[in-house]
């Protein structure tokens, strides 16, 4: 089994981030590593069933499998979902000793992941991530969750996986918008904290487009090792990590008015980014040029800068139930310049309200 890099994330609970790996491989090292695990419970989405779940299962001849298929879309990620499927795990005869494997995107990687931190008080799992999204976000730093109708990931724990499995080759499937979900993530991770990666998506933006999948291995390598290291810095989010969320405090806020349909992750990131950026702009702690290059970037890779007919006073109360606020006060990532941010804690209504408008389109 041929690994092409692996990366350790030193947590509460290490593991092993593997990229360019084959899917076919994994049971191989869960036997090899692991050892004593007899049933795998499979959660996945029914595009990826369709195109990876075989190639997945060859792998496992030494373990009884069982595949759960959560229906596609946001809204899954919720409390009914969960129940769901802890009572297929009780059919399928799951128990402490199982392990869970979240094959698929960031929805299912999060429900997946919350779902083995809960049942039976926990079980082990593994991420499979075969979006970009999940690949160079979501799969890591051990956040799981449900989402809440007062707001997304209002319930979840901190819950790190066995290991984080990345085969490259499910991006071939992936229809453009996902992709473009998870380039927003990764323009958002250059902006924050890697001014060279920022450089990187600039100069090769046709090649992104075009798809040349050397260009996504690299970008998701890089991309991913921004998060790796703010993870390792404060695992519980407790400070640093808290810049990781940059646009998510707009963007959440987005899909929550939304009702998690109708404007996908990213895009809310994407469009949240751009916000907080005017915001930043307004204040004075990043320039007009820098601006320009953010603004050029994601509207060069096919990303929203704007969305239509939205209140901006709706969006602000939503913005109330972000877990970042503090006493009442709400608590914003914003660039002050390309490859670095800052956590702000004194941001008044006005000028967020202000920012919203310069994303909204009357």
């Amino acid at each position: 089994m041929k690994m092409k890099q692996k990366l350790e994330v030193t947590s509460s609970r290490p593991y092993s981030i593997f990229l360019g790996v084959g899917l076919e491989d994994l049971g191989a090292y869960l036997e090899k590593e692991l050892g004593g695990i007899e049933h795998l419970l499979i959660v996945t989405h029914p595009r990826v069933k369709e195109h990876y779940l075989e190639r997945l299962i060859n792998g496992f001849s030494a373990f009884q499998c069982d595949v759960l298929v959560v229906p596609p879309g946001e809204e899954e990620k919720s409390l009914e979902r969960l129940s769901k499927l802890t009572s297929e795990a009780v059919a399928c005869g799951a128990d402490r000793h199982s392990v869970v494997l979240a094959l698929g995107g960031g929805v299912i990687g999060d429900l997946a992941g919350f779902f083995a931190s809960v049942y039976m008080r926990g079980i082990r799992f593994v991420q499979i991530p075969t979006t970009l999204l999940a690949q160079v976000d979501s799969s890591i730093g051990g956040k799981t969750a449900v989402n809440h109708p007062s707001g997304k990931n209002l319930l979840g724990a901190f819950y790190p996986p066995l290991v984080v499995w990345t085969d490259f080759s499910t991006l071939e499937t992936l229809p453009w918008e996902e992709v473009l979900n998870g380039l927003a993530e990764t323009v958002k991770h250059a902006v924050l904290g890697d001014a060279a990666l920022f450089s990187f998506l600039e100069t090769n933006q046709q090649k992104i487009i075009d798809r040349i999948p050397e260009i996504y291995q690299e970008l998701t390598s890089r991309s991913l090792q921004v998060k790796v290291r703010v993870v390792m810095e404060d695992e519980k989010e407790k400070g640093q990590r808290m810049l990781l969320n940059l646009g998510h405090s707009f963007g959440h806020a987005l899909e929550t008015e939304a009702a998690y349909q109708g404007i996908s992750h990213g895009k809310g990131v994407s469009i949240g980014m751009i916000a907080a950026t005017y915001l930043a702009e307004a204040r004075g702690l990043i320039t007009s040029a820098e601006v320009k290059r953010i603004l050029d970037l994601v509207k060069g890779l096919g990303l929203p800068i704007q969305i239509q007919g939205k209140d901006p006073e709706i969006l602000l109360h939503l913005m109330e139930a972000d877990k970042k606020n503090q006493k009442g006060q709400k608590v914003l990532i914003l660039p002050d310049k390309i490859g670095h941010a800052l956590v702000v804690r004194d941001a008044c209504d006005e000028e967020i309200l202000q920012a919203w408008n310069k994303v909204i389109i009357k």
